[in-house]
Parts: C-alpha cells; structure tokens; sequence
C-alpha cells in the first residue's frame, strides 16, 4: 500500500548524511566506529547512505558519536523539510 504523501515521514538518506557528518566531526573513521559498535564497516556505511537503516543500530551509532538518537532525527527532519521546501 502506497502513502498518500510520500514526502512525509522517515528520510533515510538524510538521517544517514546526518550520522555521517556527526561522524567525521569526531574524527571517526569507518573502521573506528565499527569497533566501537561493534557493527560491521558495511552495515554501518550502509546506514550512512540511507539504506538499511534500524532504530537500534542507529540508537548504538548515536551513543557511540555521544548524540541523542531523538537529536539525529529532528535534524535530519529539518534538514529534509528545508529540502523540500527549496524545491
């Protein structure tokens, strides 16, 4: 079943931009915070690129990059809805 207002709601490739720049603000890298995760390269690169993306692997990578899971969120939500609000 299709929403009807597809531009509402979970922006995952937003969401994974957002990690990824709270990421490389740390001077993480990939590997690094595999190891702190304990999750793997891919998967967590995987979730920086908008696919795969799980509540309770984003929560872990939060709490690894010392954020709020909530914080992430609103970002990538109001950076989603400046998107959408230029085009």
């Amino acid at each position: 079943m299709k929403r009807a207002n597809a531009s509402v709601g979970f922006d995952a490739v937003t969401f994974g931009a957002c990690l990824k720049r709270r990421r490389l603000a740390k001077s993480l890298t990939l590997q690094e915070l595999a190891a702190q995760t304990g999750f793997s390269v891919s998967s967590i690169s995987e979730m920086e690129n908008g696919r795969k993306p799980t509540f309770p692997k984003a929560s872990s990578v939060c709490e690894a990059l010392g954020v709020r899971l909530s914080r992430v969120l609103l970002e990538a939500e109001r950076q989603a809805d400046a998107a959408r609000a230029a085009n």
